[in-house]
Formats: C-alpha cells, structure tokens, sequence
C-alpha cells in the first residue's frame, strides 16, 4: 500500500478529529455513570430478592406443570373415556376424547396406545402448537379397566396383541396427554435464572474494579477500532478521488508537451468524473482546432504553390500556340509529308495548350478559393434541393452537359429526413462540395465500368446504370451526418489518409485538387470529412456539420465573421471572379 498523499493525510485528520471528539466525550460519561452506578448496584438485599423472586418463578412454572399431570391425571380415571377404550368403541372414543379436549384449553392432544405404541384413539385441539409462544409438557398415564370390564384372559390377549419377545400386558391401554402453556413465563424463569448467575457471578468479584476494568477496556477497544476505522474510511473515500486527479494530472504532462491524443475517461457521476469528461472534450476540441489550423496552414502553402505554377505556365502558352499557328500558317510549300507533320504539330500543341489552360484553370480556382459566408440555413431542405438539380447544375451555375451525361448514367438517389436540420451553411460553396463529391463517385464508376471486359456495351445507349450512389443525412449527436456512398471501386485504404491533399489523385487525368477544396469548403463550416469504406461495397464519403447554436457551430461563425485565415474578403472575391471570367473567356474553364 502505497503512502497516504497529502490530501488523503488530511481527510483522514478530518475523520479522526470527527469521530473521536464525541467518542472521547461518551468515555467520559460513561466512566462516570459506572463508577456511580457500580458503587449502588451491589447491595446484599438486592441478591436476597432477586433469589426469592428466582424461586416464585420456579415454584410457579413447577406448579403449572403439576396440574398438567393432575389433570392428565383425572382425564385417566374418566369412566366414560375408560369404557370407550377398552370397549374399542372407535366411535365413542373420539368423541369423548374431543370433549375433553374442548373441555380443557390446555390440552393440545389426547392420544390412547396399546402397549408397543398402537393408536387407539386420538383427539386434536385444532390448531398447532406455536413454538415461539407455546411450550409443551407430554404425560403418559395407564388406563385401568373399568368396573365390571374383567378383560379377556391375560394369556389369550398377549397371544393375541403382543409382539414376540414382548413381556408387557398386550391389553392395556395408555393415555399420552400432551398440554401447552404459555412460553412468556417459562421464558421469563429462564431470563431470571440467568440474570441472576450473572449477578452472584459480579457478586463474587471485586465489583466496582471489575465493572471499571471491563467496561474501560471496551472503550479502549472502541477507540482503537474507531481510529482503524476512521483511517480507513478517510482511505477509501479519498483514495479513488486523489488517484483520479492524479491521473488527470498525469494527462496534462504530454499535453503541455503538444500530444492532445492523451484521454482520461475517467469513469463516474461525481464532479472529478465531469471534471475529466470536459477535460477530454476540451483536448478533442483542441486537437480537432489544431488539425484544422494545420490544414490551413498547408492549404495556404499549396495555394500560393498554385498560384505561382498558374502564373508560370500561363504565361508562355500563348507565345506558344501562336508561334505554331504563325509556322503553319507561313509555310507555303508543296511538300505532303511536312505539310502533314506541321498539320499534326498544330493539332498536338493545340491539344496539350487547351490543357494546360484547363491546369492554369484549376490552379487560379484553387489559389482564389473564396470564403465561405455562413448564413442560417435548413440543410434538410437544401439537399433535397440538390437532389433534384445536382446533375444539371454547377457550382458557378453555368450549364455542363458533359457532367449532366455522366450523372444521368448512375442510379443517384438522396435519403433526407423530412424534419428540419438548422444549420450555418454557404449554401454555394457546400453545392459545390458536394457536386465535387458526387461527380468523382460517378467518374469512379464510369471508369470501372470502361475497365471491365464488357467496358464498350456500357458506353452503348440504353446500357445499364454504371452503378449506384446514395446520399443520405442523419442527426449525429450535436451536429448532422451527410454520407455520400457508391458501389464503385472504392479508395485503397493505403491513400485514405492523403486523399484530401492537394496533387494526390486517383485518376490518370486528375489534378488532385477537387477533394482538396472539398475539404476546405468543409473545414470552413466548423465540420470535419473522412472517406470509408461503404456499405454498398465502394467508397464512403462522411462530412459532419455542427446544428445550429452549438459552439462548433458558433466558432465557424466567428471565424467567418472575423475574416479568419480561411480566404479572401469579398473585395478579394470579386476580384477572382473577375479572373475566372477571363479566364473563361481565354478558354480555360474554371473548376
């Protein structure tokens, strides 16, 4: 057993202090009252007394034993009980033997044997006897025979009735008696006789030393008890309290040094327990912050990363392109071969410009990603909305009919409960998460399909659904539950981790940065996102946003009312959406 701590020191002190101070007061008292009452308790008359009244008791229960024998004794020389016997009149017997019995209250039962115990007759009163009330006295007394009854020939009756080996008068009859008294005076006898053994006991030592000696050392024996008592009681009262904070202090160790994956889960309903809980909370918040200030932090990087490779490359395209154009254009020679190798020059430098246009694109798109701007909104309402105008319509609102082919190709279906889900959302920006997510789940399916041996009949028209994607909203704990699941391929479990970093994609024609500004779209509403695996055999897409009003929720709003590191201002905003006009203008489509 480890030493007491501190505070355990100290709420032992308290229970010792507590505990003693009225059992010190008791000894003292009570040291008094016996040396009084020990110089009182023992006079000589006192013994005289309690021998005297010890004898009525006894005579009393010896004669309320006596009349029981008289009486079994009087019932035996009862002529008609006698006749009834010896006449074998069953008849007669019993009801003899049950007028007595109501006759005499005492009685509990009569019973008439032969000798070797043959039953006769027997009489009840009715009711047993109660053991914890009644005692029972049983008295046997021999029926002699009638007058004028001489009884068959001692011979013949012992021949007859008598077991062999038995000497005893086959033909005669006993009567078993048995009576209840009350046990309150027998009871009360047995309590005086011990009362007084234990008196002439004390009587015969010294009296008053052996009453203060006793009783002294049962106080001491009490206050050593009390004081075991009281340090273990101090123990195991405080011990689960101390070894609780301990470990809470313990936590905040690795804490102070950066690890906020360090838990407690402390256990119980006591304040220390809510005490541990917020702690544990309070390190999920803090790890979650942290995790999302990192993202940004990176998310910042990667964009001015893609802000400077949009400058660098989009640059030189356009000297490029036209400095082909201007060859092909120039050349007025007749020869076939290089005709047609600056013919198909043009067509590849075109080819490879518009998609490095398209790259430059992506780039700005992600370099420029606005801020989102939170307003109150039901999320319930605002999915169902998107289930019926995500395949036809993007983020930017402009018409797709590339994507609205590839969404018509796949079993889309939304499972949104019809109960409200308030929330703080851009509604633009989580429409374009969204769309993002769902069109890599139909891209994914498409080039699964386009890898299976029958890839060709699947591009027929009229072929089969690619596959399935279901978006379904629940209510998790404080905040909402958007799953986003496909019977596709799935994402190796190998790269789940890194899937929303920018540049890191799945596809051979992916920039990798889709999933990436989902992730931010998502971070920017206070909530958090993770690809699983999914029910449907595919891969499984869960963003969690905080309801309304809780402080998830109010943190986002802050954020988004302060500025934040999350984006540009609206001046900003505007500025890049003038760029991505342009550049749409250019040719180079924005993502």
């Amino acid at each position: 057993m480890r030493i007491l701590g501190r505070t355990e020191r100290r709420v032992v002190a308290a229970i010792l202090v507590t505990a003693l101070i009225p059992l010190v007061a008791s000894i003292v008292v009570a040291r008094t009252v016996i040396a009084r009452v020990s110089a009182t308790a023992f006079q000589p008359e006192f013994g005289v007394h309690l021998d005297r009244a010890l004898g009525v008791y006894a005579e009393l229960a010896a004669a309320i034993k006596q009349g029981m024998r008289s009486e079994a004794e009087a019932i035996a020389r009862g002529d008609a009980l006698r006749q009834g016997a010896f006449a074998g009149d069953a008849e007669r017997l019993r009801a003899e033997l049950a007028r007595v019995i109501a006759a005499q209250p005492a009685l509990v039962s009569l019973r008439v044997e032969r000798c070797g115990g043959e039953l006769v007759g027997a009489g009840e009163r009715g009711r047993p006897v109660d053991p914890a009330r009644e005692k029972t006295l049983t008295v046997r007394r021999p029926l002699d025979r009638p007058p004028g009854d001489p009884g068959p020939p001692r011979e013949a009756a012992t021949a007859a009735t008598a077991p062999a080996g038995d000497d005893c008068d086959g033909d005669a009859l006993t009567l078993v008696a048995t009576f209840a008294a009350p046990s309150a005076r027998f009871d009360e006898l047995e309590s005086a006789q011990a009362f007084a053994q234990a008196y002439h006991a004390l009587e015969r030592e010294h009296r008053k030393e052996y009453l203060d000696e006793s009783y002294g050392d049962a106080f001491a024996a009490l206050l050593g008890a009390t004081i075991v008592l009281a340090v273990l009681a101090g123990v195991l009262v405080v011990r689960p309290v101390v070894d609780r904070l301990a470990r809470l202090a313990a936590a905040t160790r690795p804490v102070a040094e950066g690890d906020l994956s360090v838990r407690v889960a402390l256990e119980g309903d006591d304040e220390v327990a809510d005490l541990g809980r917020a702690f544990d909370r309070m390190l999920e918040e803090l790890e979650g912050s942290r995790a999302r200030i990192e993202f940004l932090r990176r998310m910042g990087e990667w964009q001015k990363m893609a802000r400077h490779l949009a400058h660098e490359i989009k640059n030189p395209l356009t000297p490029i392109q036209l400095a082909v154009e201007e060859c092909h254009r120039r050349y007025a020679g007749s020869d076939p071969a290089y005709q047609r190798l600056l013919q198909t020059t043009l067509e590849v430098v075109e080819e490879e410009v518009a998609t490095l246009r398209r790259l430059v694109g992506e780039f700005s798109s992600f370099a420029r990603l606005p801020q989102a701007e939170l307003e109150p909104v039901d999320l319930a309402e605002f999915l169902r909305e998107q289930g019926e105008h995500i395949a036809a319509v993007e983020e930017a609102g402009r018409e797709l009919a590339a994507d609205e082919a590839l969404l018509g190709r796949v079993d889309l279906a939304f499972d949104v409960p019809d109960a409200p889900m308030p929330a703080a959302l851009d509604r633009e920006m989580l429409r374009r998460a969204l769309g993002n997510i769902v069109r890599n789940a139909a891209q994914a399916l498409r080039d699964a399909r386009r890898a299976a041996p029958d890839g060709g009949a699947a591009e027929r028209p009229g072929a089969a659904p690619w596959g399935k994607i279901r978006v379904s909203a629940r209510v998790d704990g404080q905040g909402y539950l958007i799953a986003v699941d496909d019977d596709g391929p799935g994402i190796d479990p190998a790269v789940r981790d890194s899937v929303f970093d920018p540049y890191v994609t799945t596809r051979y024609d992916g920039t990798g940065l889709g999933l990436s500004i989902v992730k931010k779209i998502v971070v920017d509403h206070g909530g958090t996102i993770d690809v699983l695996e999914s029910p449907l055999g595919g891969a499984r897409f869960v963003i969690r946003l905080p309801r309304a009003g809780t402080p998830a929720a109010r943190a986002a709003l802050r954020a988004d009312g302060d500025g934040g590191p999350r984006g540009p201002a609206p001046a900003e905003r505007e500025r890049v959406a003038g760029g991505e006009r342009a550049a749409a203008a250019e040719g180079a489509p924005p993502t």
